[in-house]
């Protein structure tokens, strides 16, 4: 389904409700047509290829949910992240970056190849932070926000203040930081980032648009930062552990229960993330041997 969202804005529902792996794609319609991602879905593609003339696609981030459906505009403009554009047809070298290799990049492989159905396909361009797409109607600005991912950008409707915030989704899912690259103090700098810009409406990859409440919204995502440093730094009353220890308990996701080993190398990064803020912050030290222990 194609929503219309304000004039010449739709959102393109997403298979599977634009839950993970899929996302919702956003279609801005104005002098030329520009389709933000293609992790919807092929159905979705395909009614998108039906309606609509198609002039540039853009990712807005390197993640699979979002760039699965490239092959089906091969031939078009296909624009992404400057950063990792040269790996992006390369996804032994991308299993590397965002699964660490092992098992997790295998399983990371078999994500995007047997389930997402995804064929490697060359970007033509590529764009930055400031970079602006002009549809005549409609100006859209990219904003780095990095954290998420390191190549994670938002982008400014510049007229009605409308940000299109792709992983910053604020979802109860979200935030999600499962990756070596990612970091909790530029996560929590990119929500600043785009409060700062004083958007009226924001459209995420993971939910409907948000009109109301932004500020609320954006603080309660915030927030969840600060319970999970809690809920890592209360498990260390225990003794000292490893990132991947306590990702054994599943602190966040429930992950053990899955069996997959991605899902737990996720979840280890993620509470790597907090183990390391946290010893930014005088609150626990990493012993030679890598278990991390409370400060008294």
């Amino acid at each position: 389904m194609i929503e219309e969202i304000v004039e010449g804005l739709y959102l393109v529902h997403g298979a599977n409700k634009g839950r993970f792996p899929w996302s919702h794609s956003i279609l801005a319609v104005g002098d030329s047509t520009v389709l933000f991602d293609t992790g919807c879905g092929a159905e979705a593609i395909e009614e998108v290829k039906e309606n609509y003339h198609i002039d540039l696609v853009i990712n807005s981030h390197t993640h699979p949910d979002h760039f699965s459906g490239n092959h089906y505009f091969r031939g078009y403009e296909l624009w992404v992240p400057d950063m990792f554009a040269s790996i992006l047809p390369d996804l032994e070298n991308m299993s590397l970056r965002l699964a660490g290799g092992g098992e997790p990049a295998r399983e990371w492989l078999h994500l995007v190849r047997e389930v997402l159905g995804h064929v490697p396909t060359e970007p033509t361009g590529t764009f930055w932070g400031g970079d602006v797409i002009d549809l005549g109607s409609m100006r859209f600005r990219a904003v780095y926000t990095p954290g998420h991912t390191l190549d994670h950008f938002c982008f400014l409707e510049e007229e009605r203040r409308i940000i299109l915030s792709f992983d910053i989704d604020l979802t109860p899912f979200g935030p999600w930081y499962g990756h070596a690259e990612c970091d909790l103090d530029q996560f929590c700098d990119s929500l600043h980032r785009v409060l700062a810009l004083r958007p009226e409406m924001i459209v995420s990859s993971h939910r409907s648009p948000i009109r109301e409440g932004i500020a609320e919204e954006i603080a309660a995502f915030d927030d969840v930062f600060v319970r999970r440093n809690e809920k890592v730094l209360a498990m260390l009353e225990d003794g000292p552990a490893t990132p991947e220890e306590l990702a054994d308990l599943s602190p966040f996701y429930g992950v053990p229960e899955s069996g997959f080993a991605l899902a737990r190398y996720f979840e280890a990064r993620m509470v790597e993330k907090h183990l390391e803020l946290l010893a930014r912050r005088g609150l626990v030290t990493c012993r030679e041997d890598g278990r991390f222990i409370r400060m008294v």
